[in-house]
């Protein structure tokens, strides 16, 4: 990752940042490389845009990244937005909680990106300022889901819902291994967020219709999960 002449972000990408708002290009110990992206700022928010995808909502691919607080836990917000000068257009996908100081083992994140945002949408990383932290990523990839059988796919799904179409209640297993779930419409506006969810979720405040589940497991990892309830 290297600066441009903006000073701030790499070719091609943009930012938008509150007054007294801190988003920068820096070379504290990058996880590759020379430089890594850095934003901080309590109750000054920053927001990072990547580069325009013409494949963004195809659901073929996702994104990946690596991420470190300085003093945790930090919070960064996945999302994207349809008009880059316009902070208010910014809509979260994924809330991310960061604990790690450093680039290990914990600090890389695959998220999904639901096919219902709009094809003119730039993926974004946001700064809410709602932590001290100072935040820190780099090796950011747009790259191609894996290509499995059924049966492997089946396999590396740590998290299985069900039933699915639903009334009321949905139950997840292997839910003793979350850290956060995220219920969202299919403009993707999160309507529940859960905590270290129990394996059952009472949605019956959701009118019937598509949404899309995410869990957030202890090790970072994400998964994505479409649910339809009656």
């Amino acid at each position: 990752m290297s600066c441009c002449n903006m000073g701030v972000v790499p070719t091609c990408w943009n930012s938008i940042v509150t007054l007294g708002g801190n988003q920068i290009i820096s070379s504290t110990t990058p996880a590759s490389g020379v430089s890594n992206v850095y934003q901080n700022g309590y109750q000054k928010v920053s927001i990072v845009i990547l580069p325009p995808l013409n494949n963004v909502n195809a659901g073929t691919h996702h994104f990946r990244f690596k991420a470190r607080a300085n003093s945790g836990p930090g919070l960064l917000e996945f999302g994207y937005m349809t008009d880059i000068s316009d902070m208010a257009t910014f809509v979260v996908l994924q809330p991310i909680t960061i604990t790690n100081s450093t680039y290990d083992s914990t600090a890389e994140r695959t998220l999904d990106v639901p096919t219902t945002i709009p094809a003119n949408a730039r993926l974004a990383i946001r700064n809410p300022g709602t932590t001290w932290a100072g935040h820190y990523w780099d090796d950011a990839v747009w790259e191609s889901k894996s290509i499995l059988g059924t049966d492997e796919s089946n396999k590396r799904k740590e998290f299985k819902i069900y039933p699915n179409p639903f009334k009321d209640v949905i139950h997840i297993s292997g839910i003793k291994n979350a850290e956060r779930l995220n219920v969202s419409d299919v403009s993707g506006r999160i309507l529940k967020t859960l905590v270290k969810p129990t394996s059952e979720v009472n949605l019956n405040d959701l009118k019937s219709g598509v949404y899309m589940m995410t869990i957030e497991a202890k090790d970072g990892k994400v998964q994505a999960l479409k649910v339809i309830k009656e």
